[in-house]
């Protein structure tokens, strides 16, 4: 049964982001939004509350220990995380933005102490997440 959902969603991220791609292009947040929710639901079996009510601290440590992601569940999932944080940001929902992309921020950082080589994509993505946090803190702040 893992297996199953691991080979589904190997096969349909790339998809998913396509299609998330589309939609914030033609500005319908709220059905990106929608989408990515089903896909939290149907391929990490969880939904957004989840995301909001973890412990930063705990969030790696429950992904890992309790759910069982893989390294590649792991990327997929931070992928579509990213994009979550983007679309909350582009609607000024800085609070929930905040807290999807420091999470996903989580994953990054994980992945790149458990993989045996250094990924530049990875790098990139934790460098473009950080300067989207430091720009929330600003609004935040002022």
């Amino acid at each position: 049964m893992k297996n199953e959902r691991i080979l589904n969603l190997i096969d349909n991220v790339s998809d998913i982001l396509s299609i998330l791609a589309d939609l914030k292009k033609s500005g319908r947040y709220r059905e990106a939004l929608e989408k990515i929710d089903d896909t939290l639901l149907k391929y990490f079996n969880f939904n957004s509350d989840f995301l909001y009510s973890v412990s930063e601290d705990f969030f790696i440590k429950i992904l890992r220990d309790e759910k069982g992601f893989s390294l590649k569940e792991l990327s997929d999932l931070a992928e579509i995380l990213n994009e979550k944080g983007d679309i909350l940001l582009k609607q000024n929902n800085l609070k929930h933005s905040k807290k999807v992309l420091t999470n996903t921020l989580k994953i990054y950082y994980f992945l790149n102490e458990e993989q045996d080589f250094f990924s530049f994509k990875n790098m990139n993505k934790m460098l473009l997440i950080n300067d989207k946090l430091s720009k929330i803190n600003l609004k935040i702040e002022s």
